[in-house]
């Protein structure tokens, strides 16, 4: 089966193309800002494998044009710049700005989002916090989604590497955002709905030393990609994935209903995570150590953040293995069961799990967790936040400054009238060129301009 890449570049998994696959659930992302395009930019470069057309609509605002036209796979016409002098070169890591651009540029945003997300099933904003537009104008749009497109609503966001005054706003930001999480409202009909329906955190720092690790392994894509691209295609592939698997043809299914229903619409904090086992290489020897190498992915290397508390948090739980065909008996009803117990005990939470097959060597297996509760890093992210304030001050106090003590008139070694400027020995020339500048400084009230050039 031929490789499905995202850009050439991402290897998808070729289980997307085989028979029965199709999307789960029609998602429509919307980017804002420099850091959200570039995420949705990677969506958009997913590919029908059948007859290479965008699998999802896609939308990007920002107030820099720059921005906008390096994007690689958006439609131009899905490429809204907002208008006005004040923000037509960026907003500046100023969120009020990207927020005051979003609602000067209110009507055609609003056409926008209703044109390009008019078959979406949900609508995923996407932004990076600390800069100016996506920082601002995120919790508006999601109101405005949420309130008057009347279609359910998620985030994806990603914490900045640690930057004083990246980190301030993305706090403010996410303040805001989280509360989204708890917040129903009711309509005209009186029918009510969650404002956000569920929340994804990219962590940069984290991305960044993970990538700089998997470089350090040798891991091609690593190698080959900025750590920012890198992440990209990662959370892009994962969801894309996990999106299809739901639809494959299998004996015990998490289907794209309850994966949509039971673990995206929840009101919690969702990670992912994903494994790769060789099962003709591996040290696996009994149905025990299979039950522990797929029931520790979700604890192993998540993809988007660490520092998770499972057991306090979790709200639900999916899991799905994509099985080689001729290993599929090795992973029975039984051993699925046995891992649904296990599941449960450590979590004490409703577990969503479902088998399917593929024509590789490999076993995937992909965790989903919804969590009430964040990750270590945004948890203690105004912490942080005080912390790079209170060395940034500390700098400023001792920086030696600027100041020049002391008067100092006075050379005490140059020795003073012991000769006159004005020399009237013969034996000691006159210097011709001083006594022409004092004659014309004398003969000109106008004031010279010191950068004016010469001319003959």
């Amino acid at each position: 089966m031929s490789k499905i890449t995202i850009d050439n570049v991402w290897e998808l998994e070729s289980f997307v193309k085989q028979r029965g696959a199709s999307l789960g659930t029609q998602f429509g992302f919307i980017g804002l800002g420099q850091g959200g395009g570039k995420i949705v930019d990677a969506f958009a470069g997913i590919r029908n494998p059948v007859n290479q057309e965008p699998c999802y609509p896609v939308l990007c605002i920002n107030t820099n044009q720059g921005d906008i036209d390096s994007l690689k796979n958006v439609d131009k016409n899905n490429r809204l710049a907002l208008k006005g002098k004040e923000f037509e070169k960026g907003a500046g890591m100023d969120p009020e700005k990207g927020r005051a651009a979003i609602e000067t540029n209110g009507e055609s945003v609003f056409g926008a989002v209703q044109r390009v997300m008019k078959d979406a099933e949900v609508i995923v904003i996407v932004a990076s916090l600390g800069g100016g537009t996506g920082t601002g104008s995120i919790n508006m749009l999601i109101d405005v989604c949420a309130d008057y497109i009347g279609k359910p609503v998620m985030a994806i966001v990603s914490l900045p590497n640690p930057h004083i005054d990246e980190n301030i706003n993305a706090f403010n930001a996410l303040k805001e955002l989280t509360a989204k999480l708890e917040e129903i409202r009711e309509d005209g009909q009186g029918s009510q709905y969650r404002v956000l329906e569920n929340l994804i955190i990219l962590d940069n720092k984290k991305i960044i030393e993970d990538h700089l690790e998997a470089k350090d392994q040798g891991e091609e894509e690593a190698t080959h990609l900025a750590w920012d691209r890198y992440s990209n295609y990662k959370v892009a592939s994962i969801l894309h994935e996990w999106n299809v698997v739901t639809t494959l043809e299998s004996d015990k299914t998490l289907d794209a209903e309850d994966f949509k229903n039971k673990l995206l619409l929840t009101g919690g904090l969702l990670t992912f995570a994903k494994k790769k086992i060789n099962l003709q290489e591996t040290n696996l020897k009994s149905e025990a150590d299979l039950i522990h190498e797929i029931v520790s992915t979700y604890r192993g290397k998540n993809v988007l953040a660490n520092g998770f508390n499972y057991e306090q948090d979790a709200i639900a739980f999916g899991l799905h293995v994509v099985m080689p065909k001729n290993k599929e008996d090795i992973l029975n009803a039984n051993t699925l069961e046995k891992i649904n117990r296990r599941l449960q005990e450590e979590l004490e939470v409703p577990i969503y799990y479902g088998r399917s097959t593929w024509d590789s060597k490999h076993a995937l297996v992909y965790t989903i967790v919804s969590l009430r509760g964040l990750p270590e890093r945004a948890k203690y992210l105004r912490e942080e936040s005080e912390e790079l304030i209170r060395k940034q001050r500390e700098r400023e106090e001792k920086s030696s400054g600027f100041n020049i003590d002391g008067d100092l008139n006075v050379n005490p070694f140059k020795k003073t009238g012991a000769r006159s400027r004005m020399v009237t020995n013969s034996d000691a020339p006159v210097n011709p060129f001083a006594v022409k500048k004092e004659i014309a400084a004398a003969s000109s009230n106008e004031v010279k301009n010191p950068f004016k050039m010469k001319r003959n």
